[in-house]
């Protein structure tokens, strides 16, 4: 196996020189050296797919971007990285700013953009300092060329990872993502009726490949990994494993090499039950640790690789658990700009706090409200966001029906509530991760209510929550399917219409 295309090196590159005494070329200076469409021809040829989490072929967007007809075109590094288990960005930026750098660069020069944004969380410190120093580096040996680079320290937000919600906090309103059909490549930054301005987006991982394929082509970088998904991935990897980490592997590697041989396997006298990649997707039990890590196979099981940021789970981890934890951070996270969006995953989110509430009386109709909740989350929606609970959520219910089935007929059975893998800092030397312990205190307005000298989780009890929690309804399908053909007929929302028939109800009952 050719390592030609490896990113993380042993130890941390320390300089550019030492970055390219370590790969052996100038790939910018090469890339410049061609023409755009040159270029372009090489990444679509490589197969490099989006490492950021849809898997979307890099060239395809290049080449979008490249032939649009506005002049003024950007590009945009996406390094905010919050997706719960996810860290390889992060400690790839670490490591090895250079590659990303170069890779952004060059994608400069292929659009013909003027201007360069690396969007980061202001939290990220490391990774900042690491990248205002690279960038002094390459100012120096003059190989800007020109283009103002700038450097967006951003909100803590899950969505300011999202493409659009990024570009709004560029622009000004925040991580709000705009509307499905303004993607970035449509409505990019700064623009005005006349001028769209679009944007040539792509996480590190994605940029820091390119170098590689421009240094060695496009059928070099097709001898490491699969068909479907050319080149390495890194993984990061967390939960109830010995060795957590980041890990650079070849693409198709199964993830029980990843969780077994890279980074341990289970803690002693415990089993693998199941592992998530991050919350975008469905469950994966363990009877399915042999599909291969790339994104045709692993949406061939019902879940996806996104950003190969994976939580592994041990027989000591209860699954409604999981399914609590991460349905509360989708719905704290969502942004409330599209109303099926924060009442279903609020619906599905609160239903499962009382589960996990051994106070809380169980009412039989908990798990539909659960799966419905979430399931019907995903109405006009602008990201992904809703998408991702209607995944994962239902998921681990149904993979896990009995764990569920006990909490509900036995008012004594344990329950524990855990932290979201929200990764803040990663201790390499002793294979530890830190995860951000305020994520259980968020509001669903993005605000924090910290109980004074609190440093433990709290009960599903003791959530904050900023405003009274609606009761929902349950409808029979029949009686949901009539009314949204009566709605489509009539013109008339299905809330407005549910709101006048039980007022005309309760009036007739006075």
């Amino acid at each position: 196996m050719s390592l030609k295309h490896w990113l993380l090196p042993k130890a941390r590159f320390e300089s550019y020189e030492d970055y390219v005494g370590h790969t052996g070329e100038h790939a910018l200076r090469k890339a410049r050296e061609q023409s755009p469409e040159e270029v372009i021809q090489l990444v679509l040829d490589s197969g490099l797919r989006g490492r950021g989490g849809a898997g979307f072929p890099a060239g395809v967007k290049w080449r979008t971007i490249y032939e649009h007809p506005c002049p003024t075109r950007f590009v945009v590094c996406n390094a905010a990285e919050g997706e719960p288990g996810t860290f390889k960005d992060r400690y790839l930026l670490r490591k090895n700013p250079y590659a990303a750098i170069e890779g952004m660069l060059i994608a400069a020069h292929v659009v013909r953009a003027e201007r360069v944004f690396i969007a980061l969380k202001a939290s990220f410190k490391q990774e900042i300092a690491r990248i205002n120093e690279a960038i002094k580096e390459f100012h120096q040996a003059g190989l800007l060329g020109g283009l103002r680079f700038t450097i967006v320290e951003g909100p803590e937000e899950y969505l300011f990872g999202e493409e659009k919600g990024l570009l709004n906090v560029i622009d000004g309103p925040g991580p709000m993502p705009r509307e499905a059909h303004y993607p970035p490549y449509e409505l990019g930054l700064f623009a005005t009726p006349d001028s769209p301005n679009p944007v040539l987006m792509n996480n590190v991982e994605t940029f820091s490949h390119v170098p590689g394929i421009i240094r060695h082509g496009p059928d070099s970088f097709r001898q490491t990994g699969t068909q479907d998904t050319p080149g390495s991935i890194i993984a990061t990897i967390s939960g109830c494993v010995k060795r957590p980490g980041v890990y650079e592997r070849e693409a198709g590697v199964t993830l029980k090499e990843l969780f077994y041989e890279a980074a341990g396997g289970p803690v002693a006298g415990h089993e693998f039950k199941a592992a998530i990649s991050g919350v975008s997707n469905g469950v994966i039990p363990a009877d399915r640790f042999d599909t291969r890590a790339d994104f045709a196979s692993m949406q061939l099981i019902g879940s996806g690789l996104g950003s190969a940021g994976f939580v592994v789970f041990d027989d000591t981890i209860a699954m409604p658990s999981v399914a609590q934890a991460m349905a509360r951070f989708l719905y704290v996270e969502s942004c409330n700009q599209c109303t099926a969006c924060k009442h279903g995953l609020r619906i599905a989110s609160t239903a499962l706090d009382e589960l996990m509430d051994e106070q809380s009386d169980q009412s039989a109709n908990i798990l539909d409200r659960i799966i419905s909740g979430a399931e019907h989350a995903p109405q006009g929606n602008r990201c992904y966001l809703p998408v991702e609970g209607a995944k994962l959520i239902p998921s681990i219910i149904k993979a896990f029906p009995s764990e569920f089935e006990e909490l509900i007929s036995n008012s004594t059975a344990p329950r524990s509530m855990i932290l979201v893998p929200k990764i803040v800092d990663y201790d390499e030397a002793n294979h530890s991760f830190t995860y951000d312990k305020l994520q259980a205190f968020k509001n669903p307005d993005w605000t924090y209510s910290v109980p004074e000298g609190v440093t433990t989780l709290p009960k599903p009890s003791e959530l904050p929550a900023t405003a009274p929690v609606p009761k929902s309804v349950l409808l029979f399908p029949e009686n949901r399917d009539r009314l949204r053909e009566m709605s489509e007929k009539s013109g008339e929302g299905i809330e407005a219409m549910v709101n006048r028939i039980l007022t005309e109800w309760a009036s007739q009952q006075e």
